[in-house]
């Protein structure tokens, strides 16, 4: 089910606590941070695909919904920041899959199309390195939350966006297909964690080096995640 309550963990103390909600519900919604402001873009609210975007200052504990809305309504989509632009990358509009990529200007309040992916991507997972936006597996198929998963086949391959060109090149896929993966950026490499792969929840971890164009295999959790959140903390 879609919801809006927000949560906050602490590693000092190890503790999670809730924080403000946000003024909608949604599944399937990408988040980021830029300028230290949480943007919560798209989603599902459990009976539409939403196009809204919502911002949430961690100093007042409120969320904002003065934010301007994707040219397009996306759930299962992929945000990150690059170059001080929040792009959303790729999703599902209710009706097929999307390639298509945005990027949201804070100072201007706009969203503007750049270059679109070669593959189509829902569940994709995204992050920035080396300057260089990735995107890495999801589907290229319905969702779940449309018409099942007669025509969905999940991914191994991955592409990067080149804000210099705006243009998207792929890299060497990874060794297991995987939608609903989780990716953070850790000393210089991708982590990709979990995910589906079409038949199997995954534990398993794979690591990308981009000075070799290679991913390998690193260890596994101790739970199977699909749709797992990841992110990095500095001790």
């Amino acid at each position: 089910d879609a919801i809006s309550s927000v949560e906050r963990y602490d590693p000092q103390t190890n503790e999670w606590r809730m924080v403000a909600s946000m003024s909608k519900r949604r599944c399937g919604v990408g988040v980021s941070v830029l300028d230290d402001l949480l943007y919560a873009v798209g989603g599902h609210d459990g009976s539409s695909y939403l196009n809204s975007v919502e911002r949430y200052d961690p100093k007042t504990n409120q969320w904002s919904s003065d934010v301007a809305p994707t040219s397009t309504c996306r759930t299962s989509v992929g945000v990150a920041v690059l170059g001080g632009y929040l792009y959303a990358v790729g999703g599902q509009d209710g009706v097929s899959c999307l390639n298509i990529v945005e990027r949201y200007d804070p100072k201007e309040n706009k969203w503007t199309r750049v270059a679109s992916m070669s593959t189509r991507r829902l569940g994709v997972a995204v992050a920035v390195l080396g300057g260089f936006l990735y995107a890495v597996g999801g589907s290229d198929g319905t969702s779940p939350l449309n018409t099942g998963r007669d025509d969905t086949t999940e991914l191994s391959s991955a592409e990067r966006y080149n804000p210099r060109t705006n243009q998207w090149s792929p890299v060497v896929a990874m060794t297991s297909r995987r939608s609903g993966v989780g990716l953070a950026v850790v000393n210089g490499q991708l982590m990709a964690v979990g995910g589906f792969d079409g038949t199997t929840y995954l534990k398993t971890i794979e690591v990308y080096d981009p000075d070799a164009n290679t991913w390998r295999l690193y260890g596994g959790m101790n739970y199977r995640r699909l749709g797992g959140g990841v992110g990095v903390i500095k001790m």
